[in-house]
């Protein structure tokens, strides 16, 4: 199969082009000149979302994938001259304070028996707040791994690169200013590249390069392998670390039962496959032409899965090159193939690659780069690092705990163990997740009181907040179990805020309505105090008076939460037979004030009274003085007397009724003194006429002669008898 990889020089038969791959919904792409993303897929046709907002139908032939940013002009040759989407931006906004170079994450000592995690690292890798994707580059020393990153980052010399045949690069590297980019579904994750001490060498020690190389492959999200040529029998051959990898790392502690040995390795290593980060081999300084046996073109991922089948043969190189390719496919099911040819023609210049300018870069190789950047960080191909059996992303916390608990394991001369490492990191890192929910909900700030309905929602809000903020960390096994201790610790504090929230209510509105009352129902009771109504007015003003508070209350802002219909209700409860004892007690007084001004006025009728009876009395006396003087009149005067008896009489009666009723008394008294006058009238006419009488008969009997002179005369006295 490796005969049938040819020289450029030679001729092939070329097959027709593949078609292209087809699209994933919300991917960018261009049509007719216009940018948009894919918002719906039906069969081969695929509904475009236009910038600007309209939407077309197209093919797949009619669009054109965007991975970077595509200028309406010809390409230039210039690498840097336009910043392309996939292209590493250190300048973001959420980085910009990081370190632009790059410092060691795992420092190894002189004797290469002790790594240690650098502390400054750690630092900058906690304040990653987001999903990390850790990318490693691999290889032989001496293979321009270091030189690569510099390309992949921008060209900036972030890496140390040397031109002998010493190492330059020491245990693993971190560029310090990682970029931050949003998948399709809205993950943001924070892209880092890791860079590693080679493999081989002048100074090779074969376990420590192995070590290296698992721990590497442990932090890694995507492992970039670089080598030189294309892939032969000596490349397959110098992967045989990769066939060491089993030996240094395990997926889960090994146990002491019955299980044979051979098949707990097996299932092992199967596991172990399953959490092995992305693998991308990258041939450098690549000069064939790839095609397959009958000439036909083929892709460098086709090349890679041929070159990867195993070869015929019992020799121990054989099986040990197979051994190499079975482990390869094994650890690394996903796995892609890139290639780039030499930089520059000119071997001076290669030697100064990382100084040149993007001019003079052939521009076959500045192609082949674009295609390894979109390969490696392409939002559709950007694969965070995940926590075994589940898609939980790790951030630069967890990131930092799982490198530490593989350096302790390796210091400790043991072997890694994955999932132990990563049960150390759930229980770390859902502690920690748990405090910063706990302490996101605690910075809650309610302006208590509030509505239940209201109070429910911002509580359910801080909450589902709190456990976003816990699931966002979370990670692991621990994870539910944190999550439930985390759930029940959120329901304490939520009840905390219902109580507190309980307790400003019943303040509030306890407020509310103590003013209320003194304002509307206090005010009332002192007018009705005041105004002469009666207690059937009065009890109904009081009822309107209650009917204005509750309206009031109603509308009063400061009143809500749930202590509002119980704090109303109390009021009632309690104020209302108050009020109702206080008006009864004003009503009572005032009713006590009129009697006793009735009372008075009683006392001065009497009184009064009292002084009519003697002035009565003095006119009876006057009376029968009167009548004393009169007996001696006829029979009319007797008359007028009996009438005057008569009279007093009615007077002793109505004196007698007018205790009863006053008024009746003073009416029959006019009417009395009326018939007296008139009897007095009377009795003076009576009288004038006896006098009359009397004068009459004086005048007569002085009109008669004297018994003298009827003597004198003789016979006259005689005649007379």
């Amino acid at each position: 199969m490796l005969n049938s990889i040819t020289n450029m020089g030679k001729k092939t038969k070329k097959k027709a082009a593949p078609p292209p791959p087809p699209l994933t919904s919300g991917q960018r792409v261009r049509y007719q000149g216009a940018e948009g993303f894919v918002s719906k897929i039906n069969g081969d046709a695929y509904e475009i979302a236009l910038d600007g907002g309209r939407v077309v139908q197209a093919t797949r032939n009619d669009l054109e994938p965007i991975h970077r940013r595509l200028s309406t002009k010809q390409p230039s040759n210039k690498l840097s001259s336009t910043r392309s989407s996939t292209e590493l931006d250190y300048r973001g906004t959420n980085f910009e304070d990081f370190p632009d170079e790059a410092l060691p994450l795992i420092e190894v000592s002189d004797d290469k028996e002790v790594l240690k995690v650098n502390e400054e690292a750690v630092e900058l890798l906690r304040r990653i707040d987001c999903a990390i994707c850790p990318i490693s580059i691999v290889g032989l020393y001496r293979t321009g791994k270091s030189s690569l990153l510099n390309f992949l980052h921008g060209g900036k010399a972030g890496f140390r690169t040397g031109h002998s045949v010493s190492r330059c690069t020491r245990g693993v590297w971190i560029y310090g200013r990682p970029t931050r980019a949003t998948l399709g579904d809205g993950t943001q994750v924070a892209v880092v590249l890791l860079d590693t001490e080679g493999v081989g060498g002048l100074e090779a020690d074969r376990r420590y390069d192995e070590r290296i190389f698992a721990l590497a492959t442990l932090l890694s999200a995507t492992l970039v392998y670089n080598s030189l040529g294309s892939i032969d029998e000596n490349a397959i051959g110098q992967l045989s670390f990769v066939a060491q990898l089993s030996r240094h790392v395990r997926f889960a502690p090994k146990e002491d039962n019955d299980v044979d040995e051979g098949d707990e390795a097996e299932e092992d290593a199967r596991r172990l496959g399953a959490v092995m980060p992305a693998f991308t081999w990258v041939l450098r300084d690549f000069a064939l032409e790839l095609a397959d046996e009958q000439g036909d073109a083929i892709t460098a991922d086709e090349y890679l899965d041929r070159s990867l089948r195993p070869q015929r043969g019992f020799e121990a190189a054989v099986l040990e090159r197979n051994r190499v390719r079975h482990v390869l496919g094994a650890f690394f099911p996903k796995r892609q193939c890139r290639t780039l040819v030499r930089p520059v023609h000119d071997e001076a210049k290669l030697q100064q690659v990382d100084s040149l300018s993007p001019e003079e870069l052939r521009p076959e190789f500045r192609r082949n780069l674009e295609e390894l950047k979109d390969a490696l960080f392409a939002p559709e191909h950007v694969k965070p690092k995940c926590a075994p059996g589940s898609n939980a992303p790790v951030s630069g916390s967890a990131f930092v705990d799982l490198a530490q608990q593989f350096v302790e394991a390796i210091n400790n001369g043991g072997v890694p163990v994955v999932s132990s490492a990563w049960d150390h990191v759930s229980q770390t890192e859902c502690t920690h997740a748990s405090k910063e929910a706990l302490q996101l909900y605690s910075e809650v700030s309610l302006d208590l009181p509030l509505d239940e309905v209201e109070l429910h929602a911002l509580l359910e809000k801080a909450e589902n907040d709190a456990l976003s903020a816990f699931d966002a960390r979370a990670l692991g096994d621990a994870r539910p179990e944190h999550r439930k201790d985390l759930k029940t610790q959120l329901a304490k504090k939520t009840k905390d805020w219902r109580s507190r929230n309980d307790a400003a209510s019943q303040d509030a509105c306890r407020k509310s309505l103590d003013q209320l009352y003194m304002d509307v129902v206090f005010e009332s009771l002192q007018n009705l105090g005041k105004e002469e109504a009666g207690a059937t007015d009065a009890a109904m003003r009081l009822e309107d008076a209650w009917s204005e508070l509750r309206k009031r209350y109603a509308k009063d802002p400061r009143a809500r939460g749930p202590a509002r219909d119980r704090a109303l209700a109390s009021c009632l409860s309690m104020k209302w037979p108050e009020a109702a004892h206080e008006l009864a007690r004003r009503l009572e007084q005032r009713c006590d004030e009129a009697v006793r001004k009735e009372h008075d006025k009683l006392v001065g009728a009497r009184a009064e009274l009292a002084e009519l009876e003697g002035s009565a009395a003095a006119r009876a006396r006057m009376l029968e003085d009167a009548q004393a003087a009169l007996v001696s009149t006829q029979l009319e005067k007797a008359r007028h007397e009996a009438r005057c008896q008569a009279a007093t009489r009615n007077l002793e009666e109505v004196q007698r009724r007018s205790d009863r009723d006053k008024g009746r008394w003073d009416e029959e008294r006019k009417r009395l003194e009326v018939e007296l006058e008139r009897c007095r009238a009377k009795l003076s006419v009576a009288t004038e006429k006896v006098n009359n009488q009397e004068r009459a008969k004086e005048d007569s009997m002085r009109a008669l002669p004297s018994p003298s002179n009827t003597a004198g005369k003789g016979g006259c006295a005689c005649v007379v008898a």
